[in-house]
């Protein structure tokens, strides 16, 4: 998993390996739950934000992920319900984060 498409490094369209590609997640459903579980799979200390507007540039990887749903508790994403695969989604962003990075 990644953060991608915006000029900070711990923010971006949140975007999964799957299947051998990479791709998006539908933002459909998305909320600052699983932005949570996102930001510290990624060793950020917590989400500050997600989004689902166009806070950063296109891309055309394709769904590959849909209705995520985390309580928030999650250690990873893969414990999340969501539905994996190539999806149809409305909107060409996808899902997005803003996480808080660590401080050194």
């Amino acid at each position: 998993m990644r953060l991608n498409g915006a000029s900070l490094n711990y923010s971006g369209r949140v975007e999964v390996f799957y299947r051998g590609r990479w791709g998006k997640i539908c933002s459909n459903k998305f909320d600052i739950k699983d932005a949570q579980v996102i930001c510290r799979q990624l060793g950020f200390k917590e989400a500050l934000a997600e989004f689902t507007g166009s806070a950063v540039e296109n891309s055309k990887l394709p769904f590959l992920m849909s209705e995520v749903s985390c309580t928030g508790q999650e250690s990873e994403l893969a414990f999340c319900v969501r539905t994996d695969g190539e999806v149809d989604c409305q909107g060409d962003i996808g899902a997005q984060a803003l996480c808080e990075p660590c401080k050194y």
